[in-house]
């Protein structure tokens, strides 16, 4: 897992923290038992083209074909995750921006204008943010939008980015800020830095100032540790004074599954099925194409049941070898419980979820 730092940690409350405990008492084997019968998170890549060259990401090194996915296809993989159970839709491919789809906000209305879709969610690195549209894109039912940038001047933009676009990126970042909270704050923004780990390098910038504003503390985050996308990626690529992350050997992965084997269905712009975004640049792990099976039938399928039981065989995909967000789905659950419990039940009971916010909005009006 790849470690961040929040400017400003929220805090917790004692009620939070009584159910929390009560959570944890359940066996990590009931967890893991929910996760097998229902996948907990789920993306969909409607492209997996960028416009920014980053030395940090892996994107400069993909060979796939990159593209957009097909409108038919996308409908397709919209209707079955509803009649699934719905839930929250992520539109972040594993590299690519999501913003260089040109139909971008129309997908997203799609999607969100099913009853059993609750939520969705990007990153992007905010260049394109005016050409879609401000208005268009903070209404279009999207309830979190996360931006990946550079603080600090135009130089360091352009050689960690790979592009001359820091000042209308930052003009972007903060008009997109400015409308959401004119509009009642509909959608969370958050803000991921890609900096110096010295902060006297950006902190005290005109910038970080003005977006220390507009988002708050707990909503700016900024990486201290990179991922070498299989050794592609080196020191020297990612901004000064950070690390890059430590890897495990297989001998210590191969005593447990990755938690993202349990956790998620992607699927790619070419109606191929993926169990991880992290940094499978090639879609190695394939569990499965949406024009031979159900989203259902995939996730239940024998692929998939190959993989972890061949994991613990010692046969890891060789992507996951070299990984460094690893994570064993033990040590998954046991950090998030709540989380894995409350996923699982908004794709398992969407009419209980569906009622609790009718009943939030009553209030409200009331």
């Amino acid at each position: 897992m790849r470690r961040k730092k929040l400017l400003n940690a929220p805090s917790v409350s004692l009620a939070h923290a009584i159910i929390d405990s009560a959570i944890r008492i359940l066996p990590t084997g009931f967890y893991r038992r929910l996760m097998e019968s229902r996948f907990i998170n789920f993306g969909v890549e409607t492209t997996n083209i960028c416009n920014a060259n980053c030395t940090f990401c892996g994107y400069r090194f993909m060979e796939r074909p990159k593209t957009t996915m097909d409108p038919a296809l996308y409908d397709k993989v919209i209707v079955e995750f509803a009649a699934s159970g719905g839930g929250s839709i992520n539109f972040t491919p594993t590299v690519g921006d999501p913003l260089v789809d040109k139909d971008i906000v129309e997908k997203i209305r799609r999607a969100t204008n099913e009853p059993s879709i609750t939520s969705a969610m990007l990153y992007t690195n905010g260049i394109l943010i005016d050409r879609i549209g401000i208005d268009a894109l903070l209404k279009s039912g999207l309830t979190r939008l996360a931006i990946s940038t550079y603080v600090g001047n135009r130089e360091g933009y352009l050689r960690y980015y790979g592009k001359d676009r820091y000042e209308q990126v930052m003009a972007n970042i903060e008009a997109i800020g400015r409308r959401n909270q004119e509009l009642g704050k509909p959608v969370l923004i958050t803000l991921h830095l890609r900096v110096a780990k010295d902060q006297g390098e950006w902190r005290e910038t005109a910038e970080f100032a003005l977006f220390s504003g507009l988002f708050g503390g707990s909503n700016i985050s900024f990486l201290e540790a990179y991922d070498a996308w299989s050794g592609r990626v080196m020191a020297e690529d990612v901004p000064s004074g950070c690390e890059m992350a430590p890897c495990l050997s297989v001998e210590e992965k191969k005593k447990s599954p990755c938690f993202e084997l349990y956790r998620r269905v992607h699927v790619l712009a070419d109606g191929n099925v993926g169990a991880c975004i992290c940094t499978d640049l090639e879609s190695e792990i394939k569990i499965g194409n949406l024009a031979e099976q159900s989203l259902e039938e995939i996730w239940k399928g024998e692929k998939l049941a190959r993989y972890r039981q061949d994991w613990l065989k010692g046969d890891l995909p060789q992507v996951c070898r070299t990984c460094t967000r690893y994570m064993a789905v033990d040590d998954f659950i046991e950090e998030n419980p709540k989380r894995v419990l409350v996923d699982w039940l908004r794709r398992a009971l969407p009419w209980l979820f569906a009622l609790r916010r009718k009943m939030r909005k009553n209030n409200d009006d009331f």
